[in-house]
């Protein structure tokens, strides 16, 4: 498993380069004492693995800003390579509105070690068509969890978000040159799902999957499996429609889980726990063997 001694380790995101798997991750101190205070001293670490279970710590990939919109703490993210230039996109929260707007930042490196911002302002934030500051169900604006990969020519991005009346969907922007970023209309509607949170959006072996989590009062879903973990549903297309009452609880207990494809197996790695805080494990578990299963969503490998 990747776990730090000093730090808890949360929500991940990965990239295959040649042999190597690296892992991204969200870390706090455990000096903060309270594991629900992590949140708000986050920051991003860096860690790499040849087989998905032993792990090599490198430098601290990226934190906080001095006085930008990311000055509090960085959230989840994803991270991918074109033209020679690795971009990491994240999740940046300020100490003026702290969880209550959630918006996206850009970044570059030209070795997954080192990386600078492409601007101290956000890429993208949420508008009308989603849940926006001071909305009538919670007042908070869902903005997260950037998930980015290239579709026919364009470059896409799906992002944690609520519609106006509360449900969790998947915002949608689309890109040319990833740097200039157009915000599209919600994906999902009454998705009867509280939250859709760290999306990924990946071709399984020939079908389309979307990967999310979430936690067991999240799901409103009539017939929907309740549990906390990582979900997937089976997708016509990477941007839907996604067959939502196809859901399957693939990963319970691995919360904001990645799938990834690493010397030819799909796995999943996620962090353990059961949503309760004193459950928190602050660790990514070992890589889960993956596939389709025979009703196209996920499912474990049993050995």
């Amino acid at each position: 498993m990747l776990s730090r001694e000093a730090e808890w380790v949360w929500d991940s995101w990965y990239v295959v380069d040649g042999n190597e798997l690296h892992a991204f991750y969200l870390m706090a101190p455990k000096s903060l004492g309270d594991s629900s205070l992590r949140h708000f001293d986050a920051r991003v670490g860096h860690s790499v693995s040849l087989n998905g279970r032993d792990w090599k710590h490198l430098p601290d990939a990226f934190g906080p800003s001095e006085n930008g919109f990311d000055n509090l703490a960085i959230w989840t993210g994803s991270v991918i390579k074109h033209d020679g230039l690795w971009h990491m996109f994240y999740t940046g929260v300020s100490r003026e509105t702290r969880e209550r707007v959630q918006a996206i930042g850009h970044a570059t490196s030209t070795d997954l070690v080192t990386w600078e911002r492409v601007t101290d302002e956000p890429i993208l934030r949420a508008d009308s068509r989603y849940g926006l500051l001071g909305n009538s169900h919670d007042g908070c604006e869902h903005f997260r969890d950037p998930w980015v990969f290239e579709h026919d020519g364009i470059w896409h991005m799906t992002i944690t978000a609520t519609t106006p009346d509360g449900w969790g969907t998947v915002a949608l922007a689309t890109s040319d040159d990833l740097y200039e970023w157009t915000l599209q209309a919600p994906l999902i509607h009454e998705s009867k799902l509280r939250q859709m949170e760290v999306t990924e959006v990946a071709n399984v072996d020939g079908q389309w999957q979307l990967v999310f989590c979430m936690t067991a009062p999240d799901v409103l879903r009539e017939g929907a499996p309740a549990g906390f973990g990582t979900y997937s549903a089976p997708a016509q297309t990477p941007t839907g429609p996604y067959d939502l009452d196809n859901l399957s609880l693939f990963g319970e207990n691995v919360y904001a889980g990645r799938i990834v494809k690493f010397n030819g197996e799909w796995l999943l790695l996620g962090f353990g726990g059961t949503g309760a805080e004193e459950d928190f494990s602050g660790v990514i578990v070992d890589a889960i063997p993956v596939e389709v299963s025979p009703r196209h969503n996920l499912q474990r490998i049993v050995a």
